[in-house]
C-alpha cells in the first residue's frame, strides 16, 4: 500500500535554522516505487532512525522541486546512500536545470556518476509506475517547480514553494491527495510562499480527498498548525490536516487503496476501475 512520510516540516530558514521543525524531506511510495522529494537538512538520519527505518537503498529517485538549501542540502549525501557510497550504480534523479548547472549547481559532480540517469524537469517522466509531471512555479529568481505523481494508487499533488497564481490549481485538477508547502499564516506579496488563505483556495477549487499542509514557517507554528488546518477544513468542507513531523499519510486516506483495487478488479475482468 502506498503512503506519503513527511520526514520533516520545516519551512523556510529561520525554522530550519534553528530546527522548530525537522527539516528532511518527504519520502514517497507509490506503486511499489520509492521516491525522495526535497532532501533537506538531516534527510538522512532521519530516514535511518524512522520506525521502521527507511532504507536508501530502496529508493528509485530522488526528486528536487528547486535548489534552496532547505530543499536541497541532503542530495548527495542520499545519492551516496541509495548507491551504496556510489559501488552500486543506481536509481535517478529529477531535478532543475540551474541545481545541475551554472555557477551554484547543488548537486555534486563526484556523485553524478553513481546515478542511472540524470534528467532535468522537462516534460513528464516515467519511474517503475510512476507518472510525474512538473509544474513550472515562480519562487524567487530560482527554476522551482511542483509535481503531480499519477499511479495505480491515484494521484498525489505537492504544491512547493511558490508565488500563487490564481491559476495555479488547474495544474493539479483531479488530485486525491493535495499536499502544500503553507510557509505563511498571511499574506505578504513581497515573499514567493503560499499563505494559509491562498492554500485555501487552492484546495477550495482542487477539491481533493484529503489536503495536507506542510512546510511551515514561524507564522504558521506560533498559530498552531493543526487548530489552522482544523478551520480550513471547516470552513471548506474538505478534510485538511497539517503535517507533523513523521506523519505517514497511507494511500487509504486519499481513497488510494480503493482505486488500486478498483483498477485490479479490473485488469481481472471485474467492474472496477477508474
Amino acid at each position: 500500500m502506498g503512503y506519503v512520510k513527511f520526514l520533516g516540516t520545516a519551512g523556510a530558514r529561520f525554522v530550519v535554522a534553528r530546527q522548530l521543525r525537522f527539516s528532511a524531506g518527504t519520502w514517497i511510495e507509490l506503486a511499489g516505487t520509492q521516491l525522495l522529494l526535497d532532501p533537506g537538512p538531516g534527510t538522512l538520519l532521519r530516514a535511518r532512525r524512522s520506525r521502521p527505518p527507511l532504507d536508501p537503498a530502496k529508493l528509485a529517485a530522488i526528486l528536487l522541486s528547486h535548489k534552496h538549501l532547505d530543499h536541497s542540502t541532503d542530495v548527495n549525501v542520499m545519492v551516496e546512500a541509495m548507491t551504496d557510497g556510489g559501488y552500486k550504480r543506481r536509481g535517478e534523479l529529477l531535478a532543475p536545470t540551474d541545481a545541475l548547472e551554472g555557477d551554484d549547481p547543488v548537486v555534486l559532480r563526484y556523485v553524478r556518476p553513481f546515478l542511472d540517469r540524470i534528467e532535468t524537469w522537462n516534460g513528464e517522466h516515467e519511474i517503475c509506475g510512476v507518472r510525474i509531471r512538473p509544474v513550472p512555479h515562480a519562487h524567487g529568481t530560482v527554476e522551482a517547480y511542483g509535481l503531480v505523481l499519477d499511479s495505480a494508487e491515484g494521484r498525489v499533488g505537492f504544491v512547493t514553494d511558490c508565488r500563487f497564481d490564481s491559476g495555479l490549481a488547474a495544474h493539479y485538477a483531479g488530485c486525491h491527495l493535495l499536499v502544500l508547502n503553507v510557509v505563511l499564516k498571511d499574506w505578504k506579496p513581497e515573499i514567493d510562499h503560499l499563505s494559509l488563505p491562498q492554500a485555501g483556495e487552492i484546495i477550495a477549487a482542487v477539491r481533493p480527498n484529503l489536503a495536507v499542509l506542510t512546510h511551515f514557517g514561524t507564522t504558521m507554528l506560533r498559530a498552531n498548525p493543526r487548530l489552522l488546518a482544523a478551520g480550513l477544513a471547516e470552513s471548506l468542507g474538505i478534510p485538511v490536516i497539517a503535517a507533523s513531523d513523521g506523519l505517514t499519510v497511507e494511500a487509504a486516506e486519499w481513497g488510494g487503496s480503493r482505486l488500486s483495487a478498483a483498477g485490479e478488479q479490473a485488469d481481472n475482468g471485474g467492474g472496477g476501475g477508474r
